[in-house]
């Protein structure tokens, strides 16, 4: 009867421990799930600002030139910001990297492929790895595909970072290049793997991650005393249960199997007990876990001689023995218990004091180690929060006071463009003010071309009027001459009449009238000389003056066809200035809106420290909810 009280004791007491155990377990396990959820928020913050902040400083057009660049043997496509080419151009992205510690990647699209062509991330031989694609299996490359920003881990050239892919896209729309903002994180990776393996279950338990990513990489070990790398998804347990699937397809809970520790030269399975969480943001699935019997066996022990002794003195020692056991278990679990109920509450002062060598006392003192550890690492958390906090807000004081000049900026680009708008109109109105003169000048140069031709036909006339009139001259001298013959055979019929007597007196009147006729013949024929030599003379003046008028109007002619040639080059020339008035204006515009954009990134960018800000505050909140020694 004895045996078997002293059996129900032993299995009611072994459940409570393994009960309690299960509870510490999953409290640890939850409290390391909480701590890489601070440091994921932490690290995702800034990778978001640097990455906007790089964002602001790729100012202009995005866009792909049909021309390519040779990068280590691959043809790239040319990509141009604001019409500057960025291939092989390391300049900006090095300048980021000094000043953040960020690496910087700007991906150029070829067909269905992103290239590096710009980076200043280097692979394990310090080389650029410029000219390599973006991996299709990444997430990232889904989501710059579906035109949204990506931000998560990546492993990349050996080292584990925070990484924030950001879409180009350019005038139409289209996704055609990837900025990518990345935050090494391999050394904070290193410490928070150090915490976790710092905490320790029993006498052998540990804290172990298993990656929980759905691929080649499930059920790699991340973090493990011993095997870390190696891949547990095939594990099973000696009755063929694989216990590290159900882990990885439960994600939180606790489990129990048996296990034969080959390593320690074990031939005989022992229960283990593992308690597991799953942090969503990183798949990683943190489980921890010892032997049962670490909790169990010594009280087993001393059950088993308390009962030898009841079979002897039951009597007399049933009381103390409760009351032994009570002393001995009941109240170092009891306080165990409410120490690890205030640790996860995020009361980091608990400390209990023992003496004890056994497995409570080592359980003591493991929970006082857990509360160590977990108090430096909130201390870092902490401090960084705070320094985080303190340079969000001088950062968003700044790009309050930059948002202020790049409106102002704005507005005086908006007085500009309209001032633009009124020189463009008034050069408009003067080329349409040219082209009209140019096309009166055309008429009047017409016009002055056939006046020229008209004063051309008139000193053609005055020619042929001098040369009719020369001729009439000459006519006049040919009468002029048979008037004086006449004359003289006049004379000689009258010399004849005289020497005839009576007989030749009537010829000799007639002689005499003729001789008379004559006269006035050859008078009149001087006269009509005279008359004509005068016309002759007038008309030579006037053909002089024709002449004259006929250069005049050919000077006039030509003087103004080169006014329609100016009054041409004048139009022209108001045409181009006008283009050119156009253009300004355009350019004007251009930047305007550039100013405008840029103000609104300014704003964004100071939305995103005011949050990051807030972000911090509230993180340093969380982290102060922590109660530490000294506080």
């Amino acid at each position: 009867m004895l045996t078997l009280l002293a059996g129900a004791i032993s299995y009611s007491i072994s459940n409570l421990i393994e009960h309690s155990a299960g509870d510490e377990m999953t409290d640890k396990a939850k409290l390391l799930v909480t701590l890489i959820e601070a440091s994921d928020k932490e690290l995702q913050a800034r990778t978001q600002f640097l990455a906007k902040s790089f964002q602001v400083s790729l100012k202009g057009k995005v866009e792909i030139d049909h021309a390519t660049v040779d990068i280590k043997g691959r043809a790239t496509p040319l990509l141009k910001i604001d019409g500057k080419p960025a291939n092989l151009d390391f300049t900006a992205v090095d300048a980021f990297t000094q000043s953040t510690g960020a690496v910087i990647t700007l991906f150029a699209r070829s067909g269905d492929d992103f290239v590096r062509v710009t980076t200043s991330l280097k692979d394990d031989h310090g080389e650029r790895v410029v000219g390599t694609v973006l991996d299709r299996t990444q997430p990232a490359y889904k989501a710059a595909m579906d035109g949204t920003d990506y931000l998560g881990l990546a492993m990349l050239f050996g080292h584990q970072y925070m990484t924030h892919y950001h879409p180009l896209r350019d005038a139409s729309g289209q996704v055609v290049a990837i900025a990518f903002v990345g935050l090494d994180f391999s050394e904070h990776l290193a410490h928070l793997k150090a915490a976790i393996r710092s905490v320790k279950i029993g006498q052998t338990g540990y804290f172990y991650v298993l990656d929980a990513t759905p691929g080649k990489r499930l059920g790699d070990l991340l973090v493990h005393p011993t095997l870390e790398g190696k891949n547990l998804l095939s594990s099973k347990d000696p009755a063929g249960h694989a216990f590290i699937q159900e882990i990885l397809e439960r994600k939180d809970g606790l489990i129990r199997y048996p296990w034969i520790d080959a390593t320690m030269g074990e031939t005989r399975a022992r229960d283990k007990l593992v308690a597991f969480a799953y942090y969503k943001n990183w798949n990683w699935e943190i489980a921890g876990g010892t032997y049962v019997d670490e909790y169990t066996d010594g009280l087993h022990r001393l059950l088993w001689g308390y009962a030898a002794i009841c079979v002897m003195v039951v009597a007399l020692m049933s009381g103390g023995l409760l009351l032994l056991i009570a002393g001995l278990v009941t109240r170092p679990l009891k306080a165990v218990t409410l120490a690890a109920e205030a640790i996860a509450q995020g009361d980091l002062t608990v400390e209990l004091t023992t003496q004890r060598r056994d497995e409570v006392g080592d359980l003591i003192r493991s929970m006082n180690s857990i509360g160590a550890g977990l108090t430096q690492v909130v201390r870092s958390v902490r401090m960084n929060s705070e320094n985080v906090a303190t340079a969000c807000t001088q950062i968003a004081q700044g790009n309050q006071d930059l948002s202020t000049r790049t409106e102002q900026q704005a507005s005086a680009l908006q007085l500009t463009a309209a001032s633009m708008e009124q020189l463009g109109a008034t050069v408009k109105q003067n080329a349409a003010g040219a082209i009209q003169a140019n096309q009166l000048a055309l008429g009047a140069s017409a016009i002055a071309a056939k006046g020229g031709d008209i004063v051309a036909e008139v000193v053609g006339t005055m020619k042929g009027i001098n040369e009719s009139s020369c001729k009439i001259t000459d006519i006049i001298g040919v009468i002029d001459g048979i008037a004086f013959q006449t004359n003289i055979l006049a004379l000689n019929a009258a010399v004849e009449a005289a020497r005839a007597g009576e007989s030749g007196r009537g010829f000799a009147v007639v002689a005499t009238e003729v001789r008379s006729l004559a006269g006035r013949s050859a008078e009149a024929a001087r006269e009509i000389k005279r008359l004509i030599g005068v016309s002759v003379e007038r008309v030579e003046q006037g053909s002089l003056l024709v002449d004259r008028a006929g250069s005049t109007m050919t000077e006039v002619v030509t003087s103004i066809r080169r006014v329609t040639e100016i009054m041409g080059e004048i139009s022209t020339a108001s045409a181009e200035q006008s283009n050119g008035v156009a253009q300004v204006g355009a350019a004007v515009g251009l930047m305007d809106a550039s100013t405008q954009q840029n103000a609104s990134l300014v704003e964004e960018m100071a939305a995103a420290a005011t949050s990051l800000s807030t972000q911090a505050h509230d993180l340093v909140q969380s982290v102060t909810a922590f109660k530490l020694m000294g506080e």
